[in-house]
């Protein structure tokens, strides 16, 4: 079914960046009338549940005087229709100057912690030249540490790998069981984090 960006709700937009606007994964199934709004807002119970245990790792590593950790899809303002959300984000409370505000912050985080995709991917891919999931998530990541961002971790539960990106040039993956590397002396292991919460099972040796 053809649609325009007339015909889609902005209750569906994810985020625009790069001069595109990126639908929520799902949205067709919504203006085909299979699926509601809410039904495609959410995260999974997998997602969510990464999202809570990273978190709490974090507030437990990182000093409570100098960093906030927000999530619930962040919202991060670059520029004039440059939209981004976000899943975990880790804020320098001294660079934050208005944390009361109800707009979208722009104010550059220290790092972001991503799970999973959330757009339509196909999106992506209907316009010449076709583009990939890696493609997205490498472009988001520049947008990103074109603005000041220091680096952005990627979670992907298909495939149980860890991308990480700090710089155009460098991208390194992980798997779930090895040290991931944030900033300054700052890691985590997912593996682990997710065995302590009892999200998932010890691996065996």
């Amino acid at each position: 079914m053809a649609t325009t960006a007339q015909q889609i709700p902005e209750s569906l937009i994810y985020e625009e960046f790069g001069g595109r606007v990126y639908y929520r994964r799902g949205y067709r199934q919504v203006l085909l009338g299979l699926k509601t709004k809410e039904e495609i807002m959410g995260s999974s119970i997998f997602q969510s549940l990464i999202v809570q245990a990273v978190v709490f790792y974090l507030k437990t590593i990182l000093p409570r005087k100098q960093y906030w950790v927000p999530t619930n899809e962040a919202g991060l303002h670059l520029n004039h229709k440059q939209n981004l959300s976000n899943d975990i984000v880790i804020v320098e409370k001294s660079k934050l100057i208005d944390p009361f505000s109800e707009k979208y912050s722009n104010v550059p985080p220290k790092f972001i912690i991503e799970v999973d995709i959330k757009i339509d991917p196909k999106d992506y891919q209907d316009e010449p030249p076709t583009g990939t999931e890696m493609d997205y998530i490498l472009e988001k990541s520049g947008q990103l540490l074109d603005f000041g961002v220091e680096g952005i971790v990627w979670i992907l539960t298909k495939g149980r790998r860890i991308i990480v990106i700090k710089s155009h040039r460098i991208v390194e993956i992980f798997q779930w069981n090895e040290t991931i590397p944030l900033f300054d002396d700052y890691s985590f292991c997912l593996q682990q984090i997710l065995e302590d919460e009892d999200i998932l099972p010890p691996v065996s040796e």
